[in-house]
């Protein structure tokens, strides 16, 4: 009688597990979706010291809905991977699909990929500023479907789509090609009305090793607490968030922070949002937050010039603010008006100084290289910029700091078919890789290590103009060095003395002596000097 109760119970017990056993796989392939790989496409110029915040978006709100996410940055600092690298390495990983982040200085490296990958079978996405100012380009460059817009409420339709489990024609927001080749636009999706309802980035998805270490200040810092630019400038399309300003509550940004300082440590955050400080009493009740939940922390932020003043500073000051960007862009009054910037150079003379008073970095951009600048304008701007300087850190030169005419901007529309560059990121007549002493002069080398952006000539410069701008670059270089010796400071004006003038008659010669000597000559460390990126590892100009 006990051998068969023993029997009895032994055969129930394994009836129930393997009843266990075929739920839990029934369970398990219902919420395994598909396996998605998020990329940002490879470049000669990037270096992210932080994953951009757009696909840690997008795989949070992937995740909970049974998508395997795979985080690819090819242009992680210290894991940067080139198309073959990238191949390989998808080819490994087997995705359902292959969603891409699209700039447009990357796109004609992101559409040769692309390609490769479409000839490999692999469905692939388009998402980012440029697919969403130009949506029919991808199509016509290996990928199955553009998203147009935010990203977050349109990737889930748009992958079921591609693998066909949803109607292609029912997605908002999708842009597509049939089997016949025909393009299609599907109905606009409107902008995401509560900011709140997204959820926060999936920063444990991030590999810490492939953008340095967890030492890297800016891994887990950045943070986007609004969407939206009302700004008309000129140079700037703004096409993916739209011109209408939206936010995220202030008690939302603040349970962020909590939260990624409690898990991560991150004692410095950035904020990525192009006007932080457009509505005032949010950001006072962000600052006020920050001291009320005693969070330590000290913050960054870009915003305009005309949004700031005296008891905003005070309030930033005392929640932890050490920095803030502003868009200057000119010293040249005229300029400033046809760029439709909303400041006069007297707000910039007030709010600088007063920014640096309450021991807050203010940080300065410029853009130079406009049409209708000479000689004379570019020098009025470097005149600025000397007389702003005392109050100034640094100079952070950025890539964009002469003017590149971006798809579906004022300039690009107004002088594309004058200076002859329509589509000119299709093709590489007109590229502005970094500078190497086997390709340029040591004095490119040294003031335009992002990129040489001369090179491109979208606007047919004469030389004097170019020589206005070099001594533009040239005192933002030697101002950085202020610090260092006489000795020091002295060497490198002296290397760029020589290397500037042989340039000017003599190219090739100058190549081959500074090239010889290079192995002499003591680089600029990045620590002191020169053209360091943001403290946060995040520069917005670098990425448009």
């Amino acid at each position: 009688m006990y051998r068969f109760f023993l029997d009895f119970f032994s055969s129930f017990l394994l009836i129930k597990i393997y009843q266990f056993i075929i739920i839990l796989g029934i369970k398990m392939i219902s919420q395994h979706r598909g396996h998605i790989v998020l990329l940002y496409p490879p470049s000669r110029t990037q270096n992210h010291h932080s994953c951009p915040t757009g696909l840690l978006m997008l795989a949070a709100v992937l995740e909970p809905q049974g998508y395997e996410v795979r985080l690819l940055d090819a242009c992680a600092a210290a894991q940067k991977r080139n198309a073959d690298q990238i191949i390989k390495e998808i080819i490994g990983l087997q995705p359902d699909v292959v969603g891409i982040t699209l700039v447009t200085p990357l796109v004609r490296q992101a559409y040769d990929l692309a390609k490769r990958l479409s000839a490999l079978g692999i469905n692939l996405i388009a998402g980012g500023p440029h697919a969403t100012l130009l949506p029919n380009e991808p199509l016509e460059n290996g990928f199955q479907a553009v998203v147009i817009g935010e990203g977050e409420p349109t990737i889930i339709e748009a992958i079921e789509a591609v693998l066909g489990r949803f109607p292609k024609e029912k997605v908002k927001g999708l842009a597509w090609r049939d089997s016949d080749g025909q393009f299609h636009m599907n109905e606009q999706r409107p902008l995401i009305a509560d900011l709140d309802d997204l959820p926060f980035p999936a920063r444990h998805l991030v590999e810490p090793r492939n953008y340095g270490d967890r030492n890297n200040l800016g891994l887990f810092g950045n943070i986007f607490s609004s969407r939206g630019c009302p700004g008309r400038c000129a140079y700037c399309a703004g096409g993916l968030f739209g011109k209408r300003f939206r936010f995220r509550s202030a008690e939302n940004v603040l349970e962020e922070i909590s939260q990624v300082k409690q898990r991560y440590g991150t004692p410095h955050f950035h904020f990525v949002d192009d006007t932080m400080a457009l509505d005032r009493d949010r950001l006072f009740k962000i600052c006020q937050g920050i001291k009320d939940r005693t969070l330590s922390i000290t913050w960054s932020m870009m915003t305009r010039v005309d949004s700031v003043d005296e008891p905003l500073l005070k309030a930033a000051a005392e929640s932890g603010c050490i920095r803030i960007d502003y868009g200057v862009e000119s010293g040249h009054p005229e300029t400033l008006k046809r760029i439709h910037k909303p400041h006069s150079l007297a707000m910039v003379r007030k709010v600088i100084p007063l920014t640096a008073d309450f021991g807050i970095e203010p940080c300065v951009f410029f853009i130079f290289g406009f049409p209708w600048e000479g000689p004379v304008e570019t020098r009025e701007t470097l005149a600025f910029m000397k007389e702003l300087s005392p109050h100034l850190h640094q100079f952070h030169p950025a890539l964009a700091s002469i003017l590149i005419p971006f798809p579906e901007t004022e300039i690009y529309r107004k002088y594309k078919d004058e200076y002859n560059f329509q589509d000119w990121w299709l093709s590489d007549q007109r590229s502005y890789d970094a500078p190497g002493l086997e390709t340029h002069s040591l004095f490119e080398c040294r003031v335009f290590p992002l990129g040489a952006v001369l090179d491109a000539d979208f606007f047919h410069y004469s030389q004097e103009v170019k020589e206005a701008i070099y001594d533009a670059f040239q005192f933002m270089y030697m101002y950085n060095l202020r610090n260092r010796s006489w000795f020091s400071r002295l060497n490198h004006l002296v290397q760029l003395f020589l290397s500037r003038r042989l340039a000017s008659f003599s190219p090739s010669l100058e190549r081959r002596i500074f090239g010889f000597l290079k192995k002499l000559i003591p680089a600029a460390p990045r620590s002191a000097a020169v053209f360091t990126e943001a403290p946060n590892g995040y520069d917005r100009r670098s990425s448009l």
